[in-house]
């Protein structure tokens, strides 16, 4: 990423879409408004903005939910705030809800909104589930109250209910500067994916991909080229069924149609190009068939239109795409029968005013058949 600070980073983004939604009249639209195939239902709302998605072995639905900030602004303009309400939630195949761990970092928007903390979440082999937390710069880490600083930047396991460290994802970057960007030693832990062996994690601040072996060290596997000028943000992690990890990159800067997808073998063998033509990646998931599914956050970088798309790649290259009802889409899960499960509303709170430019609608979670 660039060398601004993390913080400030979230404040712009905020801005940017504020104006975005009042420039379009603020088109989020509920899922349940699709009417051809494929279908979207709502399966989860009110979800403090929804990101990364894993389902365990029984159905059972795993979310990182990045919580809504809180009261402890850093700036007057309250577009950067902090708090502990970040969540990885659990929802049966049925739809009930349980919390599986909370008090995890978050940080964004006064209002709730933009916020990063718990952005992804893995279920492992053994059933142990896993969840990275965002940071940024040691100067942008320094700057929190002493109460926030343990939980930035680390790789939980939270199994039990209660915030296992595993690994500082940031004091890697810090110490290595992954992509040699000179002066932005910047961390976003935003990825994980749990494997037998080791856990993967994508740093979307450090643009590279980090394997954790069982006794917490962190190595480097890869990192991510450059898009042209544009830095690539690697947000999202995918088992292939040819074992190796497939990356999608947001490469916001790169423009409509240029993000990418790599494939990065577990044996240290350099990554190479899957797949391209793709706009602001920030979900992927492998489907029983071996078919890939990727969310595109927005389709208008540019003008950051909270409208994104879902787009379905068959194994011999062919793709489909779906966007109604998609609106800032992140995490994908797909279950054994081929329905797809998707974040949508990813920036939003559980909730906001409907006078407001989110015309009062929240995080959620989609469920999509008949792709």
């Amino acid at each position: 990423m660039s060398s601004r600070s993390a913080t400030a980073l979230r404040a712009v983004i905020h801005r940017r879409c504020l104006i975005a939604l009042a420039a379009i009249g603020t088109v989020l639209v509920f899922a349940a408004a699709a009417a051809a195939a494929p279908t979207a239902t709502v399966f989860a709302k009110a979800v403090d903005n929804p990101r990364g998605l894993a389902l365990g072995p029984d159905g059972t639905l795993y979310v990182a939910s990045a919580g809504h900030a809180g009261p402890k602004c850093l700036d007057k303009k309250k577009e950067d705030c902090i708090g502990l309400t970040s969540r990885v939630l659990a929802y049966s195949p049925a739809g009930a809800k349980r919390v599986v761990a909370k008090g995890l970092i978050s940080g964004g928007g006064g209002d709730g909104s933009f916020t990063a903390g718990a952005d992804a979440v893995a279920v492992g082999p053994d059933g142990h589930i896993y969840t990275v937390t965002t940071s940024g710069t040691p100067k942008d880490v320094a700057t929190l109250p002493k109460s926030f600083r343990p939980g930035a930047g680390k790789l939980f396991d939270v199994t039990l209910g209660t915030l296992n460290p595993l690994a500082a994802i940031d004091a890697f970057e810090w110490a290595h500067n992954s992509d040699g960007v000179k002066g932005d030693r910047n961390s976003n832990p935003y990825g994980v994916l749990a494997l037998a062996d080791r856990k993967i994690v994508a740093d979307a601040g450090a643009n590279a991909i980090l394997s954790v072996d069982g006794a917490g060290t962190v190595s480097l596997l890869a990192v991510i080229p450059k898009n042209g000028k544009s830095q690539p943000v690697p947000t999202s992690l995918a088992l292939g069924p040819d074992g190796a990890v497939y990356v999608g990159e947001l490469a916001l800067g790169a423009g409509k149609g240029k993000a990418r997808i790599w494939r990065v073998p577990l044996d240290g063998a350099a990554q190479t190009v899957f797949a391209t033509g793709f706009t602001t990646i920030t979900g992927l998931a492998f489907a029983p068939d071996g078919s890939l599914y990727v969310s595109e956050f927005t389709l208008n970088p540019k003008a950051f239109s909270p409208k994104g798309a879902i787009v379905h790649r068959k194994a011999d290259g062919t793709t489909t795409t779906y966007k109604k009802s998609i609106a800032y889409p992140a995490g994908l899960a797909v279950a054994p029968d081929g329905a797809l499960y998707a974040s949508n509303n990813s920036v939003l709170p559980a909730h906001t005013p409907k006078r407001s430019p989110f015309g009062g609608h929240g995080g959620e979670i989609l469920k999509i058949t008949g792709f």
